[in-house]
């Protein structure tokens, strides 16, 4: 059973790996062109309607996550019946969020002009664009997206992987072929529900071949109903609040700043999204080992595993963090010039933000897979109203940094010690003061390798071009990598981590 979670979740990361890396590769590649060939305007369009999507994408409500939960022992345990049932369900609930989501869209299309502060490009209906974008996010309900989940919960999550790799590549390829000759925003744009729809009709004859024995049959008994109407009721919750942690701030600063400011704040966050989605990979991978691991092992096991990958990502995030502080503003000058660059300031937040963002990924996870998301409930409403606040208040003060500052601190600073308290109290059933004073030593760690890194960036590696971000980006790579490997590494469980996945042992 170990070695089957170790093989799986092995497999998942390379594929994932893989797939995160196309597509993180080609959209910047796309972004690129899209800002040199037609204009900033158009990139902060794509942010803008992207993130009022993921506001209506609240309609899903977390059954997703609740279904995949609820399938992971039935599978485990061959009740093929159970399976079927829950599928069954499953794809009913998605068609109906699909119907919400449509209907929500259409009533907030006569006001999408008001999200958009100053003059919008000529050539673009923000009416019909609006619509393309509603159109993409809502086809996935209806088009067999639900058969994903039996990918998720079988843990072959390298299926999906491999067919969004193949899928991907083609829409890629297209869209630059449009934006390059043509030079249309519009055709570009409309590619991608074709792309859609394209994909989950692969996952769908996939999984059919793959699980023959699994069809939309069946109902679930109504005492496991009401257990996933519950398990729902709590996601609502952690839906609200993660959507408007990733949505509002590009909302409020097209309306209070324009375009132009939410182009250049999501150059930023498209590369702290590409190295999220990246270390995702690993979170993903290993999220139906640690669920199958919950179910099967005990409860001092898990607690030594949940040490084991704190450590590990406190060494990967403080990573990704520090590399982000110093490379940012270099990068940005080569990329799109000077002229969009953000202060140093924010800068300095967003390595921050990265690195509690991922602190916090970790809680989550073993949250998810002990299916906690009763306890707690309340959290993700006080975030998301103090965010909403924050996001308001000081964006005409401070502008886009305080935007920024306000959903670290209420995203990291109020959630952390919230979900850490739940954590311990509902599952691991004691105090969480040895993992903190172990965390704590860990994160001056990182504050003395980001500030032994920063100063050799930008102390002895003197003035901007290519070349300087080069030796700035092998400064950082190894600089700290080597400072956690002869501390963080040392750790027991680390090096315990390490050496077991090398052997091939879980």
């Amino acid at each position: 059973m170990a070695d089957g979670r170790l093989k799986n979740s092995i497999r998942n990361t390379v594929f994932g790996i893989a797939c995160r890396l196309i597509t993180i590769f080609f959209p910047f590649v796309i972004r690129t062109v899209i800002i040199k060939k037609i204009g900033m305007d158009y990139a902060g369009l794509n942010g803008l309607f992207s993130s009022v999507l993921m506001m209506l994408s609240i309609s899903e409500l977390g059954f997703g996550s609740a279904l995949v939960y609820s399938m992971y022992k039935p599978i485990a345990e061959a009740d093929d019946k159970k399976v079927c049932a829950l599928l069954n369900f499953y794809k009913k609930v998605y068609r109906i969020v699909g119907c919400v989501i449509l209907g929500l869209g259409l009533v907030i299309l006569p006001f999408v002009r008001s999200f958009i502060n100053g003059e919008v490009p000529a050539d673009i209906n923000v009416y019909v664009l609006y619509l393309v974008f509603l159109l993409n996010t809502v086809i996935g309900y209806f088009a067999f997206a639900y058969k994903s989940a039996l990918l998720t919960a079988s843990q072959r999550v390298d299926i999906s992987s491999r067919i969004t790799i193949f899928v991907n590549l083609s829409m890629y390829a297209a869209q630059l072929t449009v934006l390059c000759l043509l030079k249309n925003y519009m055709a570009y744009v409309i590619l991608s529900p074709v792309f859609t729809v394209i994909t989950n009709l692969v996952v769908s004859f996939v999984v059919d071949k793959m699980y023959p024995q699994y069809k939309c049959r069946g109902s679930i008994e109504k005492s496991e109903l009401k257990e996933i109407y519950k398990n729902v009721f709590a996601l609502i919750g952690e839906k609200v609040g993660a959507t408007v942690l990733l949505s509002t701030d590009t909302i409020v600063i097209s309306a209070a700043l324009g375009l132009t400011a939410v182009a250049c704040y999501n150059n930023y966050y498209m590369i702290i999204s590409a190295v999220r989605s990246l270390v995702m990979v690993i979170f993903d991978s290993i999220r139906p080992s640690v669920g199958n691991s919950m179910v099967t092992e005990s409860l001092e096991k898990n607690y030594r595993d949940f040490n084991k990958i704190s450590s590990l990502f406190v060494w990967i995030s403080g990573f990704c963090s520090i590399s982000m502080m110093c490379l940012f503003q270099p990068f940005m000058r080569i990329w799109v010039g000077e002229e969009y660059l953000l202060s140093t300031a924010t800068v300095i937040m967003f390595g921050v933000y990265f690195f509690g963002w991922k602190m916090l990924d970790v809680l989550v996870l073993y949250r998810d897979a002990a299916g906690m998301w009763w306890y707690g409930k309340s959290r993700p409403y006080v975030v998301s109203i103090l965010n909403i606040l924050g996001d308001i208040l000081l964006v005409h003060f401070f502008g886009l940094d305080g935007v920024v500052f306000a959903t670290l601190f209420t995203s990291v600073c109020m959630s952390y010690p919230w979900l850490l308290g739940i954590l311990f109290k509902q599952y691991f059933k004691g105090k969480p003061w040895d993992y903190l004073k172990r965390l704590a030593l860990q994160c001056v760690i990182v504050v003395a390798a980001g500030l032994i890194t920063y100063f050799l960036c930008y102390r002895i590696v003197v003035g901007y071009s290519f070349v300087k971000f080069l030796i700035r980006t092998v400064i950082c790579v190894v600089v700290p990598n080597l400072i956690f490997m002869f501390t963080i590494g040392r750790n027991r469980d680390v090096h315990e981590l390490i050496s077991k996945l090398t052997k091939g042992h879980m």
